[in-house]
């Protein structure tokens, strides 16, 4: 791992502690608050442009009504300019709202999040952040991979068979 991998992923591991915690606050500290053409998209929005959008949406989980779960993985991140950090990383969501009155069930899911990174004095913020799901196929056939039962797996191998 890279010295700016290293740094992204020890930013990220503080961040989405933030965001587990429900810290609009801190997870306010890792963003570049004076760029005024900072975007974020999270799967299930449209794009947030600016902070004041970006701060909404970070104050708007109530912790006595949802719980939720960020998790990452698979950090990269190289520089593209002395003072700019290009990353990219796996992230896994999962929630669960109490006022959901059609579907009371927790559900999660990945996605593939880029985000870009400026140095700001002694601190690296974001100022980019995109979330982009796996499309429906992939999940559906991961889904019905997941379901395929053990005992198939070794019929195909008595069978010789080999897998991709």
């Amino acid at each position: 791992m890279t010295d700016i991998t290293e740094t992204v992923a020890s930013l990220l591991a503080d961040y989405v502690e933030r965001w587990n915690a429900y810290d609009a606050d801190g997870m306010a500290a890792y963003w570049d608050q004076d760029d005024d053409n900072l975007i974020y998209v999270a799967e299930e929005l449209d794009a947030l442009r600016g902070w004041e959008q970006l701060e909404a949406y970070f104050r708007g989980s109530d912790p006595d009504t949802t719980a939720h779960l960020i998790t990452f993985r698979e950090v990269t991140a190289r520089l593209i300019a002395p003072d700019v950090i290009q990353a990219f990383w796996m992230m896994n969501w999962n929630v669960f709202f109490t006022t959901e009155k059609l579907y009371r069930k927790p559900i999660g899911g990945e996605v593939r999040t880029t985000g870009l990174l400026r140095k700001k004095g002694d601190a690296w913020k974001f100022f980019h952040w995109i979330e982009s799901p796996l499309a429906s196929l992939i999940q559906l056939k991961r889904a019905h991979e997941a379901n395929a039962d053990p005992r198939l797996l070794e019929i195909i191998e008595q069978k010789g068979w080999s897998l991709p």
